[in-house]
């Protein structure tokens, strides 16, 4: 072989003769630095020449057996490719793992015999698409995206992992898609995962206020109530320990947790199903649990929080916290008021402490600011400026809904120049600024979310519903659902801090307008302590009359909401959904107060129990939402990411027309009165 080199004269031939033989020269040549290698002395030399020539015949022989045996008639890859060919598609075709070949527009064109002991959701494999099959796409198996569900391909209790191939050929492209079973792994996991410990804190809401005023029958509704949770405890299997009076621990496994959400934890309406006394008081339990991954102690802290703030949203629900949810179950009573004087004052004091600290105070509301919303505000900013520190409150400027309560505000000399907008506010914005919110939980519906995300130092005063965990902790927060208004809230705290006479009676009659709105003229969720703060505003000065003329409308306002009543649709027998009914005129934010008005009026009509008036506002579609107290709209409207109290709500949805808004509300109605 090495003879013919010299013997071409063509240098083609030639170089494609060194081609040939480079593999056996280069490997000789390193067997032979290897020998040289493992003995550096003469004997190394030796060995490493005798294995290189061996090599070199060793490759010689076997070169020429190989092309008397299969070189003839045709070259050797043609003889091989069918061959090999037949080999592989065999082996494809009988390997025991599913296999599966697709084409460019990701239709299966091809299945190995595997699959046949396999049921698929398509029913055929053959032009089914791989997203019907796996429930992921080509290209998330081509980049892996599938590994953080890990499950691809279920049938029945076996799992597949796909592993993708690209082939590529003359014409067109093909993708072989190979799966790994992984059952015995996953089983595995879910074992573990079911086994996991869940951590839940229960609270008897209201056995105390039976105790005060129902002392008799306080041990047995107390007797009952613990022989019901000791009862479900046993069925799920749990530990249930009793750590202080009115308050349990309760530790279950995950498997036991699944089975209380798929069931929407009847534990609630087993308990509420306790009544009491001669008013037939129905027993209500909150329950905060922890289902994340962590400690015993990170899990407990959760489902502590996770109980505060089912104790924020009125009680009567349970709260269970994952690490990547936070999920609402219950909360169909109404809350009752429960309020006490002490927190009311540790809350003013704690308030009066961070606003002599701050450098600089900054108070806001929600966007598209009411009454109530003003109203705290501006009583927040009489406390600010008793203690001395500099205030000032963001609002929007160009709001003629709230241009009465501006020009009321206008002949108090102390708020001059202190109402400013958002980005007069950013420009005050501090490291030592205090951020003070009122009427508003969710940081997307504050008058400014720039501003409140930068701040060090917030604090949040507010009657709503919290809806979830705050991403940072406020300094200072008091949510109150119980009480009917944030003004009701802020003037209790003025009570306790302010002096005699230090309230002006412009700022009194705006808190007592706050507190008219959100109660309707003192007809709805109305306690004692509502009272007791009108009391103290109308002690203050607030005038009634004034009041008055704050809610009266001009008499364009009034013909826009008469264009509500044209559309109106009795949806379930008793809830009524009326929208904006003129598609071409153009509307702006004072429609959002004439909805809200809208929603109002029709729960005058006999048999509505709930009410519901939208209207489009630029690209989003507003939700005014009311009720008598039979129906919970805030659950509802928690469906659309909206929120607020048990028969007053609202929401915001964006990118969907006016008919996907409605069939969208629909659902949410019959998902929680269904």
């Amino acid at each position: 072989m090495f003879k013919n080199i010299w013997k071409h004269k063509d240098p083609g031939s030639l170089r494609e003769i060194l081609q040939k033989t480079a593999p056996v020269i280069l490997g000789a040549v390193l067997i032979f630095l290897s020998g040289i290698a493992s003995s550096p002395d003469r004997k190394g030399l030796i060995v490493g020449g005798a294995l290189a020539v061996l090599f070199v015949l060793v490759y010689v022989a076997v070169r020429i057996l190989w092309k008397r045996k299969l070189y003839r008639g045709g070259t050797l890859t043609e003889t091989l490719t069918p061959v090999m060919g037949k080999i592989m598609f065999n082996a494809v075709l009988k390997m025991p793992s599913p296999i599966f070949i697709c084409d460019d527009a990701e239709h299966v064109i091809w299945y190995n015999t595997a699959t046949e002991g396999l049921s698929f959701p398509t029913g055929k494999l053959y032009g089914a698409t791989l997203s019907a099959l796996f429930g992921v796409s080509l290209e998330e198996i081509r980049e892996n995206k599938h590994q953080d569900t890990e499950l691809v391909l279920q049938n029945g209790n076996r799992y597949f992992t796909p592993k993708y191939h690209h082939i590529k050929t003359d014409e067109t492209d093909f993708y072989l898609i190979v799966t790994t079973e992984t059952t015995e792994i996953q089983q595995l996991k879910h074992k573990i995962a079911d086994g996991e410990l869940a951590v839940a804190y229960i609270y008897i809401d209201n056995l105390a206020e039976m105790m005060q005023y129902d002392s008799e029958n306080y041990r047995a509704a107390a007797s009952r109530i613990d022989d019901i949770l000791r009862r479900w405890a046993d069925e799920c299997g749990g530990i249930l320990k009793e750590y202080e009076r009115d308050k349990y621990l309760f530790v279950m496994e995950n498997r036991t947790l699944n089975t209380c959400i798929a069931r929407k934890f009847d534990i609630l309406d087993k308990v509420r199903a306790v009544r009491v006394g001669d008013a037939e008081l129905p027993m209500t339990i909150s329950l905060g649990v922890a289902n994340i991954h962590g400690s015993f102690e990170d899990k407990e802290r959760a489902a502590y929080n996770a109980l505060d703030m089912a104790l924020q949203r009125g009680g009567d629900q349970a709260i269970v916290k994952s690490d990547a949810s936070l999920d609402f179950y219950g909360g169909v009573t109404k809350t009752v008021q429960k309020r006490t004087n002490v927190r009311s004052r540790v809350i003013s004091g704690e308030l009066i402490s961070a606003m002599k600290k701050a450098s600089n105070v900054l108070i806001m509301g929600h966007k598209f600011a009411d009454f109530d919303s003003f109203g705290a505000c501006v009583g927040l900013a009489r406390m600010a400026m008793f203690c001395g520190a500099r205030v000032n409150m963001i609002v929007q400027m160009g709001d003629r809904n709230l241009s009465g309560c501006r020009e009321l505000l206008a002949s108090d000399s102390d708020f001059l120049g202190v109402l400013i907008d958002e980005a007069r506010g950013l420009d005050l914005l501090e490291t030592g600024t205090l951020v003070v919110v009122a009427d508003v939980n969710n940081v997307m519906q504050m008058e400014s979310k720039d501003i409140v995300l930068r701040t060090d130092n917030l604090a949040i005063i507010d009657h709503h519903r919290q809806m979830a965990e705050f991403e940072r902790n406020p300094s200072i927060e008091y949510i109150e659902p119980s009480a009917s208004s944030a003004c009701e809230l802020v003037t209790e705290m003025l009570e306790q801090v302010l002096p005699r006479d230090e309230l002006s009676s412009q700022e009194a009659s705006l808190l007592l307008a706050g507190i008219n709105l959100d109660t309707q003229q003192f007809t709805k969720n109305v306690g004692t302590r509502t009272f007791s703060a009108a009391m103290f505003l109308r002690d203050c000065g607030a005038n009634t009359e004034v009041i008055q003329n704050l809610n009266r409308t001009n008499l364009e306002d009034y013909l826009r909401e008469a264009r509500f009543r044209q559309n109106v649709i009795l949806y379930r027998q008793n809830t009524a959904i009326t929208c904006w009914a003129v598609d071409d005129t153009e509307t702006g934010p004072a429609d959002r107060v004439i909805a809200a008005k809208a929603a109002n009026n029709l729960l005058a009509v006999e048999g509505v129990d709930a009410s519901f008036a939208l209207v489009r506002i630029g690209d989003t579609i507003h939700i005014s939402a009311r009720s008598h107290g039979k129906i919970n709209v805030q659950l509802i409207l928690e469906q659309l990411k909206g929120g607020g109290h048990f028969d007053a709500a609202g929401a915001q949805i964006t990118g969907t027309t006016m008919e996907e808004a409605i069939e969208m509300l629909k659902n949410a109605i019959d998902a929680i009165v269904g």
